[in-house]
């Protein structure tokens, strides 16, 4: 309970404003269509040469769903007015003269919904009154959607809170960049766009998002299939060691499935409506699941790359396998060392010492525990014995953070406990993720130099590990996501 009381607490302000103006905009729009909805202006988009026509004659099929008010020209364009009387579907047909000339009706498809809302099916595209104000809704939205996400993300970065919500805001940045920037370049080519063909349009683009997300996601999905080849090679054949090979091949059947069958002729129409429906949900599904994994990379790296800074007051030094005589692996020699340098730097800059904690424990093949191989070294390296405090009951990294913290809650009553851990490049984002769940909030991570090998199964196992932490957020957007295009299907179908 304390913990779930915690996080709600240090919740971002910024969702929450952002969550109210969503919520302000669609009911102020929803309200808005409501009010002036019941009126409707039929466009006929025919403009006589003098502006005056003749004999003009409007036929309302059922006069019980819409009342016809009166016909004129509005700059040049013959328009009419209608009133919402009952709900239903009726034709309404408009007969001209030009001089002597009678000309063909046009015929105009209008239906009343259960909002008493006025809707213009013509040709299968959709207006009403008010459907400019959907549009700027939605665009403003989009809009303030991505200054909220690059904000956050930005000030994650730069305040070192490397987390799963800092790749979720990544993410969605990625993803909300690419339809805003696909809408409004239509809207400055098309500022009449109604609101059937700007719904048409924002289907469209997540095809869009998987065409400009291509490149990168087949860079990294070779890339991924070769560190894999080459980790096996160094590192032996195990399951885990092919999950790059395996999450290649999915992407690449994802992609054929989506994105390949627009080179097919028709095929995107030939399973029918609601095959195509079905197809726009798995294709903005996907270019969703895209933009989380290019997130999840960058927000992985840039980790690596985070200055930590030189006001530490303990660095704990995370735990791995040792050699058989008690010794430190390579690896393991890694993340020591890089723990060392840093309060080495810290101590010239500033004058401040920081306290080790060495922390694992003894696993059934090693004859002493973790940590003490690593406060062995510490002191060979000449590390005073004072500054060295050891953890040796952990058996994971979670355990290696946790038992550590108790250690250092018991040296030291402060609220103000300035932490740095120490791992290997690729395990420094997993340091943050632990250390947020056992609320060291501050912690930051000092990245270890290791083989590049490791880091694409890294890369995987924290995107997994961000479907997972928030399943229920990637639920809720994808339900939207079906939500949205059944509204369309049943506005347009």
């Amino acid at each position: 309970m304390k913990t779930k009381l915690t996080q709600k607490k240090k919740m971002d302000k910024r969702f929450l404003i952002l969550n109210i103006a969503v919520i302000a905009v669609i009911v102020f729009t929803s309200l808005y269509v409501w009010t002036v909805g019941d009126d409707y202006t039929l466009h006929t988009h025919f403009y006589p040469e003098d502006g005056t026509i003749d004999n003009v004659v409007v036929n309302v099929k059922d006069d019980d769903v819409v009342e016809f008010v009166n016909v004129r020209t509005e700059k040049g364009e013959l328009v009419a007015d209608f009133r919402s009387d009952n709900r239903g579907k009726t034709d309404v047909l408009i007969s001209y003269s030009i001089g002597d000339t009678k000309m063909d009706p046009m015929v105009f498809n209008l239906e009343v919904n259960e909002f008493d809302t006025i809707i213009d099916h013509t040709m299968g595209d959709i207006h009403f009154n008010g459907d400019k104000a959907v549009i700027i809704s939605i665009i403003a939205l989009l809009a303030l959607a991505e200054v909220m996400m690059l904000w956050m993300y930005i000030d994650y970065r730069k305040q070192g809170k490397f987390s799963y919500t800092m790749i979720a805001c990544g993410g969605l940045s990625i993803f909300n960049a690419i339809l805003l920037a696909y809408v409004i370049y239509y809207l400055i080519n098309m500022p009449n766009l109604s609101i059937g063909t700007f719904l048409m349009l924002v289907t469209g683009a997540g095809t869009i998002m998987l065409i400009v997300l291509f490149p990168l996601m087949l860079l990294l999905a070779i890339l991924l299939a070769i560190s894999n080849i080459w980790l096996m090679k160094n590192e032996g054949y195990r399951p885990v060691n092919a999950l790059g090979i395996f999450f290649a091949v999915i992407w690449a059947l994802g992609t054929l499935g989506t994105v390949g069958v627009y080179f097919i002729p028709y095929s995107n129409y030939s399973s029918g409506r609601v095959g195509y429906i079905v197809l726009m949900v798995l294709v903005y599904i996907i270019g969703y699941l895209e933009c989380m994994f290019i997130s999840t990379v960058a927000c992985s790296f840039l980790a690596t790359k985070y200055k930590v800074p030189t006001d530490r007051n303990f660095i704990i030094i995370l735990g791995c396998a040792i050699r058989g005589d008690g010794t430190l692996t390579p690896l393991l020699k890694d993340r020591v060392d890089a723990a060392v340098a840093f309060e080495k730097k810290q101590y010239r800059e500033t004058g401040k010492h920081a306290v080790f904690v060495p922390s694992g424990g003894q696993g059934a093949d090693e004859v002493i525990s973790e940590g003490e191989a690593m406060e062995n070294y510490l002191k060979s390296i000449g590390i005073p014995e004072e500054r060295i405090v050891r953890e040796d009951k952990s058996t994971n990294t979670m355990e290696n953070l946790k038992l550590s913290k108790e250690i250092i809650d018991g040296m030291s009553d402060s609220e103000d406990k300035k932490i740095a851990f120490a791992t290997s490049g690729y395990h420094v984002f997993r340091g943050y993720i632990m250390a947020k769940k056992i609320e060291m909030e501050d912690a930051k991570g000092i990245s270890a130099k290791t083989k590049p090998y490791f880091f694409p199964n890294a890369f995987l196992r924290e995107f997994v590990g961000l479907l997972v932490d928030q399943k229920w957020k990637h639920i809720i957007f994808a339900l939207a996501i079906v939500a949205f295009f059944g509204t369309l299907a049943y506005m347009i179908f």
